[in-house]
C-alpha cells in the first residue's frame, strides 16, 4: 500500500537534510567535519555535537516505513515565503530543498544501510579510549553530558539500526562510555534531562547500577518543580520562558513518558502528569505560529529553526493533544516549508547554516558550533507517527492566524500571543533576562514585542549592549546602554498588559524603574513607559526593524513621524505621543560599514524617539507599526490624551479609546 503523500514528502525531506551530511562520513571517523564556527566548549564536545545531533535525525528517518523503492527526479525549484502570502496547502509543492551532494540513484534501502553502517561504526571508535578519535569521558558541566543523552534518544528510536547490530562487546564499551555522565554536574535547567535519559537508557540494556533510579527520581522531581502551570516551565537558572518549552521540556518529557513511563505505577501516574502538562502546552503553542509558517524568533538558540515542531508530532504520538490532526499538519509542514525552502540557510556543503532564514553567525550563542543547528531533528518528531496516523491523511484545516485577528493569553508564561493580518506577534510581559542569559544577549528577551516577518537586530557585544528597536533602553552620560532585565506581569488580558521593570545593572547601581504597559490594535501596538530615572540618563523608544535584502529603503526624514518602507512593500512607522521624546532618528545598517545586525536580513531601517537627558520621573508614549498595508500604516489623530482615557482616530481603523488608570494626562 502507497504511503500517504504528506509522509513520504516529510520522509524524503528528512533525507534530502541527511545526504549532504553522509557525504561526510569518513570511514574509521566519529565525527564529521561540517564548516562553521567553534563552540566556548572544546574540540571534543563539538566533534562529538557534530555525531549526535545528526544521528538523531538519522534515527528519525531510519525508523520511517520503507520508502517505495522509485527513482528520484531533479531537485525542484525553492520559493521563498517571506511576503505576506500564505504558501500552497499542497503537498506536492512543500518542502523544497536544494540538490543533493550523493548519488541520485541510490536506492533508500542502500542509503539506509550505509547511513546506519557509518553511525554504528563511529559510535564503537568514539567511545574506544584507545582509538584517536576517542571522544572523551563526560566531566562535571561538560556538553558532552548534553550530546550522550541525545544520543540515548536517538538509538532508543532506532534500536534496530543503530543498537541491536552491535556485539556485546562494543555494546559493552559503549554503556562504559556512557556511564561516564554518572555523577557529574548538570546546569540546572531542562539539562537534567540528559541524565534521566542516559540512566534510563543504560537500565532498559542491563547497564543499571542500584544508585541509578533514586538520581533519575531526583532530577525528574528538580525539573518538575520548573513547572509554573499551564505546561509553561521557567527553563531553571535561565529565568526565561521561550521556544525551549517546546524544544526541550516537552520533547524530553514526552519521549522519557514514550521509552519508559510503563515501568511501574509511579513511572505510570509521573508520564500521566508530563502528558497532561503537554496538553495545554500546544493549546497555546498553536497560536505561535504565522499563516506563513514562520513563528516569532525569540530567546535562545533559534538556529534550531523547526525544532520547535516536534511538540506537535509528541503530543499525537502520546495521545495528549486535542487540536485537529489536519491542522496540524498544515502548521508543521508550512513551518518546515518556510526554512526549508529558504536557500540560504544552507552553507556551500549543503548543511544547515547558524542563522535564522539565512546564514547569521552573529546571533549565535557561545555554547554554539557549526553542528548545533541539526538541533533541528526534534522537529521530524511527526515520523515517530504511523503512516495511518490521521496527521497525515485527515483534511487540512487552517491555523488559528489564518482565522482573523485574535490575541491568546498564556499568564504562566507572561506572554500575550495575537495575530494579526495573518502576521503573528509576542508581547513580552514576564519573560526576562537573567544576569546568566546576558552572555547569550539580551535582545532575545528583553523587547517589547517580537512579530513573524519584522524579527529584531542584535547589538554586540552581547554582554554589554542591548538592540533599541521594539523597546525602550537608556543611555547613561558615559555611554553605556542598558536595556529591560528582571520583568514582573501585572496585567494581563486580550487588549493589553502591564508589566514592572528596570533599567540599569549592579555596576555603578545604574537604576531606572519602569512601568510599561501595552495596548494594540491590528498591525499598531501602543507602548507607554512610567519611568523614574535614578541618575541622568536618555531614553529611547524604536519601532520595528524593518529588514532589507539590500541597502534600498524608501525612508522619511527625521520629522514627528517615521517610515520606511522596503522595495517589496514592507513598512515599520514610529509615531510619538508624548512631549517627553524630543527629537527622532534611525538606527540603520544599509552598507558594509557596520557588522550585520538583524536576524532576518542583512541591511535594516528601525525608527527612534529619543528624549531629552532627564532625572526623575516622567512618561514615553509611541505608536509602532510594521505590515504592508499602506492605509493601515497612517499615522493616527490625536483626539484626546486625557488622564485615564486616551482617544485616537484612524482614516482606516476608526476609532480607538483606552480606558486604563495608568494613563497619563498629555498635551
Amino acid at each position: 500500500m502507497p504511503l500517504p503523500a504528506a509522509y513520504a514528502q516529510w520522509q524524503s525531506s528528512a533525507r534530502r537534510l541527511l545526504e549532504p551530511l553522509a557525504a561526510l562520513m569518513r570511514p574509521g571517523h566519529a565525527s564529521l567535519v561540517i564548516t562553521g564556527p567553534a563552540s566556548d566548549h572544546d574540540a571534543q564536545a563539538d566533534r562529538l555535537e557534530s555525531f549526535a545531533r545528526p544521528l538523531l535525525l538519522a534515527a528519525h528517518y531510519l525508523q520511517t516505513a520503507p520508502e517505495a523503492p522509485a527513482p528520484r527526479g531533479p531537485p525542484r525549484e525553492s520559493r521563498d515565503l517571506t511576503g505576506p502570502a500564505s504558501p500552497p496547502s499542497s503537498v506536492g509543492q512543500a518542502l523544497r530543498l536544494p540538490s543533493s551532494p550523493s548519488t541520485p540513484t541510490e536506492s533508500p534501502a542502500a542509503f539506509r544501510t550505509r547511513l546506519a553502517a557509518w553511525f554504528r561504526a563511529g559510535l564503537v571508535i568514539g567511545s574506544d579510549p584507545a582509538s584517536p578519535h576517542y571522544w572523551g569521558p563526560d566531566a562535571n558541566y561538560h556538553q558532552h553530558h548534553v550530546e550522550i543523552g541525545l544520543l540515548c534518544i536517538g538509538l532508543s528510536l532506532a534500536p534496530r539500526d543503530l543498537w541491536d547490530p552491535l556485539s556485546q562487546s562494543e555494546k559493552d564499551q559503549v554503556a562504559r562510555w556512557l556511564g561516564s555522565a554518572r555523577g557529574n554536574g548538570i546546569v540546572n535547567n531542562n539539562h537534567y534531562f540528559m541524565g534521566v535519559h542516559i540512566l534510563e537508557f543504560l537500565g532498559a540494556h542491563g547497564y543499571a547500577r542500584r544508585t541509578d533510579r533514586p538520581i533519575i527520581e531526583e532530577f525528574l522531581n528538580r525539573l518538575e518543580l520548573m513547572h509554573r502551570g499551564g505546561g509553561w516551565f521557567e527553563d531553571g537558572i535561565n529565568q526565561a520562558y521561550d521556544h525551549y518549552n517546546a524544544y526541550a521540556f516537552h520533547f524530553y518529557g514526552l519521549m522519557w513518558a514514550r521509552l519508559y513511563g510503563a515501568r511501574d505505577a509511579a513511572s505510570r501516574t509521573r508520564a500521566q502528569r508530563w502528558r497532561e502538562w503537554a496538553r495545554p502546552f500546544v493549546h497555546d503553542y498553536q497560536h505561535f505560529f504565522a499563516a506563513s509558517g514562520e513563528h516569532p524568533a525569540f530567546g535562545r538558540s533559534i538556529c534550531y529553526r523547526f525544532n520547535c515542531l516536534n511538540v506537535f508530532g509528541m503530543t499525537l504520538a502520546e495521545n495528549c493533544c486535542d487540536l485537529s490532526p489536519g491542522m496540524l499538519r498544515r502548521l508543521c509542514t508550512r513551518n518546515l516549508d518556510f526554512f526549508l525552502s529558504k536557500p540560504a540557510i544552507f552553507q556551500e556543503q549543503g548543511c544547515l547554516t547558524i542563522g535564522w532564514t539565512d546564514r547569521f553567525e552573529g546571533l549565535m550563542e557561545v555554547y554554539s558550533c557549526s553542528a548545533s543547528p541539526y538541533w533541528a531533528a526534534k522537529g521530524f518528531a511527526p515520523l515517530l507517527l504511523p503512516p495511518t496516523h490521521p496527521f497525515w491523511t485527515a483534511p487540512e484545516e487552517p491555523l488559528p492566524s489564518e482565522r482573523g485577528d485574535h490575541a491568546h493569553v498564556i499568564k504562566a508564561a507572561g506572554l500575550v500571543v495575537r495575530s494579526t493580518a495573518g502576521a503573528v506577534e509576542i508581547i513580552n510581559a514576564g519573560s526576562q533576562v537573567s544576569n546568566l542569559m546576558l552572555r547569550y544577549g539580551a535582545w532575545k528577551w528583553s523587547k517589547t514585542a517580537y512579530r513573524t516577518g519584522v524579527s529584531f537586530t542584535c547589538a554586540f557585544p552581547h554582554q554589554t549592549n542591548w538592540s533599541v528597536d521594539s523597546a525602550l533602553t537608556l543611555r547613561l552620560d558615559d555611554g553605556t546602554v542598558y536595556g529591560r532585565h528582571s520583568t514582573v506581569a501585572i496585567e494581563m488580558d486580550e487588549h493589553h498588559v502591564l508589566y514592572s521593570t528596570n533599567l540599569g545593572f549592579k555596576t555603578n547601581q545604574a537604576n531606572t524603574g519602569v512601568e510599561t504597559a501595552v495596548w494594540w490594535n491590528a498591525g499598531w501596538i501602543l507602548q507607554l513607559h512610567t519611568y523614574e530615572a535614578r541618575q541622568p540618563v536618555t531614553l529611547r523608544v524604536g519601532g520595528y526593524a524593518l529588514p532589507l535584502p539590500d541597502e534600498h529603503v524608501l525612508r522619511s526624514d527625521p520629522g514627528s513621524i517615521l517610515s520606511a518602507w522596503s522595495g517589496d512593500e514592507r513598512g515599520t512607522v514610529l509615531q510619538p505621543l508624548s512631549p517627553s521624546l524630543i527629537a527622532t532618528e534611525w538606527d540603520t545598517r544599509l552598507d558594509d560599514t557596520k557588522p550585520r545586525a538583524h536576524v532576518a536580513a542583512p541591511f535594516h531601517a528601525t525608527p527612534v524617539a529619543r528624549s531629552a537627558r532627564v532625572t526623575g520621573p516622567g512618561v514615553i508614549a509611541t505608536l509602532a507599526w510594521a505590515g504592508t498595508d499602506r492605509a493601515e500604516s497612517a499615522p493616527w489623530k490625536i483626539v484626546s490624551l486625557a488622564a485615564g482615557h486616551w482617544k485616537l482616530s484612524h482614516p482606516k481603523l476608526g476609532p480607538w479609546e483606552i480606558s486604563h488608570w495608568s494613563l497619563p494626562a498629555l498635551s
